[in-house]
């Protein structure tokens, strides 16, 4: 298969360093990069037919001309905060100049891989445990909401809810419960769980892995044995992420799950109970691995104080984002999280 030919346009030099970097340590020798920081260059380049097929231009170099040109994917650099990232032309994204490296590449490999470039992706099913010492903060719906976002990227998800009492579909939407038996195929830790499992699987915006009618512990159902479920799930590589909305009772069971975990998001609030409760948790976890456990606040409100910015507690964690407090109940709230830009940036991090 011939090389994807990719070209970054823009005047400063210094800007797309990092960018360039990027794309060569990520795509190695799977492309060809062409760096161009001189319009009159540009212009003299695309003065003969071309065929590009990721072209990420800074908007004020980009011009009507270049349509006739052979151009798979474009991709403009903006210096205003967009929303959606679109522009009138469906071929086209916006994309915030200013935002970080990662996110960028990740935006415009992943709008890139549903269009006219193939990208062979053979990494492994990646698991991330959503966990909050606080109840009532919004964990479940932020974990759909995540779940979500990640599938808007193209991606495939698969729900699972590990509280007590299975109730995230009051948050879903309305699910049919698991099927009677499955939880005592899990407990003995049947091998063929996941072939067992796979055709309750509910698909709505994303999978959904439905919820037992009874309590966990009514059913002896452990965290050892989610983890044998999230282990046979991951083998098969059926999914690109797997998020399980853990139960927010600090036990056992809860650390061994953020072992298994790629990634723990831990959800916390900015009032002085959350924080308070949050050092409590911290008292007992390492979470000194920055790209193992990662900090979200939700509901969070300029308006009100922020105890998470107090010197002496930002010293152990670092808040990667904040997430508005919603007050628009026409919207449906999960969907309506998922195009919030900060789930969606968050939603990058993993991607």
């Amino acid at each position: 298969m011939a090389n994807i030919k990719i070209l970054l346009a823009d005047k400063d030099e210094k800007y797309l360093m990092p960018l360039e970097r990027k794309f060569i340590d990520e795509l190695e020798d799977k492309a060809d990069l062409i760096v161009i920081t001189y319009p009159d260059y540009l212009k003299n380049f695309f003065s003969t037919p071309q065929k590009i097929d990721i072209l990420v231009i800074n908007e004020e170099l980009y011009d009507a001309e270049l349509e006739r040109h052979n151009i798979g994917n474009t991709f403009l650099l903006t210096e205003q905060v967009v929303s959606d990232g679109k522009t009138g032309d469906s071929e086209m994204n916006r994309i915030y100049k200013y935002t970080s490296v990662k996110e960028i590449y990740n935006e415009v490999i992943n709008k890139s891989s549903t269009k006219s470039v193939s990208f062979n992706n053979t990494e492994e099913t990646k698991i991330l445990m959503m966990y909050s010492p606080i109840g009532g903060i919004g964990k479940t719906t932020v974990s759909a909401a995540l779940c979500e976002a990640i599938v808007k990227y193209h991606k495939k998800a698969l729900f699972i809810g590990m509280d007590s009492l299975q109730t995230f579909g009051s948050v879903i939407g309305d699910l049919p419960a698991m099927e009677s038996g499955i939880e005592k195929m899990m407990i003995e830790k049947n091998e063929y769980i996941y072939d067992i499992v796979k055709s309750k699987i509910v698909t709505k915006r994303f999978d959904i892995l439905p919820p037992f009618h009874l309590s966990l512990p009514s059913l002896n159902v452990k965290g050892e044995d989610y983890i044998n479920l999230l282990n046979c799930i991951k083998a098969t590589k059926d999914y690109d992420y797997i998020i399980v909305d853990g139960t927010s009772d600090f036990t056992e069971d809860v650390s061994r799950l953020m072992g298994a975990a790629d990634h723990t998001i831990i959800i916390t609030g900015q009032e002085k109970k959350a924080v308070h409760k949050l050092e409590c948790l911290l008292r007992n976890i390492d979470c000194s691995d920055n790209e193992r456990f990662v900090f979200v606040c939700n509901k969070y409100q300029s308006n009100r104080e922020n105890h998470l910015m107090d010197e002496r507690e930002t010293q152990s964690f670092k808040i990667s984002e904040y997430i508005d407090y919603r007050t628009d109940s026409s919207n449906p709230e999960i969907g309506y999280l998922s195009n919030d830009r900060n789930v969606q940036k968050l939603a990058l991090m993993f991607i």
